[in-house]
């Protein structure tokens, strides 16, 4: 049986494209899967009555950004597609190591075995009313890639050099960056910060996209402004059931939480406070389950493809012998 290192998506991953997604997971996934999905919409029900469901929001006739893309809609509907899909995938390999991006992370959880689905479900909606709620601010998508897939030492000491000016400029603004991914890298701060970065990011064309350019719907995700929420997540979630993974869970630090050893409280904590305030490092995510663990493959679970591309971008620098541009 092969071996598997699977990933699991963040925000973003759910986009026009994706539409009727949960749907055909559901078919795929057979009975196990329709039963989970059932259990997973009772349970919103319970926890945002006010909101469509996961099943209305995928069958939808159109995508509307501003329902589709709102945090207490996106979230839970990339989660349980996440879910579900983890569910086609068992039975094809022998689970040994699982990540995910920014939101995946809490996937992870679940698909770890460190928290059960619905604990998984309400972290994530607990979450993304709490950052609904919080300091305003959002996200910028910039790129330090070239053609060839190599990275670009002159961006990434003007960024450096950028973010040390705006910083003294605009001291509040908390301007840094919020997620490592592969070749690109996501900048997170306040309002005031995010429009100071688009103005003077100087424009990058690579293939047929255009950076930087603003994430939609994304608040300062992985950013001290978020502190607040960190702390009213530490008590509003303080009866979560965090336990050991069944199979090892890479952090967004590339740390390893192993069924061997793994406090969960000291998870509890990394899961509600550090990473929702500290950068969340996906590259090294993806270093550090290619290289400690050498599976058979590495899988992308869906929604979407948005992690195929920072996986390509470390398999290629690893197979090069090339440094990365951001070092632990």
């Amino acid at each position: 049986m092969i071996s598997s290192f699977l990933l699991c998506p963040g925000r973003g991953s759910y986009a026009k494209s994706e539409l009727g997604t949960l749907h055909r997971l559901a078919k795929e996934s057979g009975q196990e899967g329709r039963a989970l999905l059932a259990r997973l919409e009772e349970a919103r029900s319970r926890l945002d009555p006010d909101l469509p469901s996961l099943e209305e929001l995928d069958r939808a006739e159109r995508f509307r950004p501003g329902l589709h893309l709102q945090g207490r809609n996106a979230s839970p509907l990339i989660y349980a597609c996440t879910l579900l899909d983890e569910l086609v995938h068992r039975h094809k390999g022998e689970l040994r190591v699982v990540g995910g991006n920014s939101l995946g992370f809490y996937s992870a959880l679940v698909v770890s075995g460190a928290l059960d689905p619905f604990s998984g479900l309400r972290l994530i909606s607990t979450m993304a009313r709490l950052q609904e709620r919080g300091p305003k601010g959002g996200q910028v998508l910039w790129t330090l890639l070239e053609e060839d897939w190599t990275w670009s030492a002159e961006r990434k000491a003007l960024l450096l050099r950028l973010l040390k000016d705006l910083g003294r400029a605009l001291p509040k603004a908390s301007l840094r960056p919020s997620i490592f991914l592969g070749g690109h890298i996501v900048l997170a701060g306040s309002e005031e910060g995010i429009k100071a970065l688009l103005e003077r990011l100087p424009p990058v064309k690579l293939g047929k996209r255009d950076f930087p350019f603003r994430l939609a719907f994304h608040g300062p995700f992985h950013n001290p402004l978020l502190l607040p929420v960190a702390e009213r997540a530490l008590e509003e979630l303080a009866d979560l059931s965090f336990r050991r993974p069944r199979v090892s869970l890479i952090d967004g630090r590339g740390f390893i939480w192993s069924p061997l050893w793994t406090d969960p409280e000291k998870l509890r904590l990394y899961t509600l406070k550090t990473q929702v305030t500290e950068t969340f490092d996906f590259t090294s995510t993806l270093r550090v389950g290619i290289r400690e663990f050498a599976c058979d493959e590495v899988y992308c679970l869906r929604p979407g493809s948005s992690l195929r591309a920072p996986l390509g971008h470390v398999e290629s620098w690893l197979s090069r012998g090339l440094p990365f541009p951001f070092t632990p």
